[in-house]
């Protein structure tokens, strides 16, 4: 081989290194911003995650008069549009007792962003026909800063599809059906 070619080789290969050195850097950088902004809400998602947690309960009872509770001035409407003569109603009292912790509840911080504030949550858990049904809660900020759920009869936001509606925080794991 001759000088040339090895001194080629050894340029390649030097130029190789230094780009795989830099392309992980990079990645690493990314990766601490990412995780530096999900710890900068971690007093957000502490009350949030509360927050979704008790709603999904009074919801699943269908306790009408604590649901309002949570409820924005929107949703409050809606819900009185809804089911009005109902309001005052806790129709399922033992309604979150019986799912003996098989459900799922699942935060979508990575739909989260200041500038957006609402934070999306999913809950699954099995109806009576055993199938397995998704709920879908989403907290926004009022003009007081406290979170509410936007709406009793929430979707799916198009944010979520098949490709990332399994990503985000796992709260509450659904156990492994017998």
């Amino acid at each position: 081989m001759s000088k040339k070619s090895i001194w080629g080789f050894l340029l390649l290969l030097a130029m190789t290194v230094l780009m795989a050195a830099c392309t992980s850097e990079n990645e690493a950088d990314a990766n601490e911003k990412a995780d530096e902004k999900l710890k900068s809400y971690v007093d957000v998602f502490e009350e949030t995650d509360a927050i979704a947690h008790d709603f999904m309960v009074v919801k699943i009872e269908q306790n009408y008069p604590e649901v309002l509770k949570y409820m924005s001035s929107k949703g409050t409407e809606e819900l009185t549009d809804k089911v009005g003569d109902l309001l005052d109603i806790h129709r399922l009292p033992d309604g979150f007792a019986e799912l003996n912790d098989v459900y799922e509840l699942r935060r979508y911080d990575n739909l989260y962003a200041e500038n957006k504030e609402e934070i999306v949550y999913r809950y699954s858990r099995y109806n009576d026909r055993n199938v397995l049904v998704n709920d879908w809660i989403v907290l926004q900020q009022n003009e007081e800063g406290v979170w509410k759920v936007r709406s009793y009869f929430d979707i799916r936001p198009e944010a979520l599809d098949d490709s990332n509606s399994e990503k985000g925080m796992v709260l509450h794991e659904l156990p492994d059906k017998e």
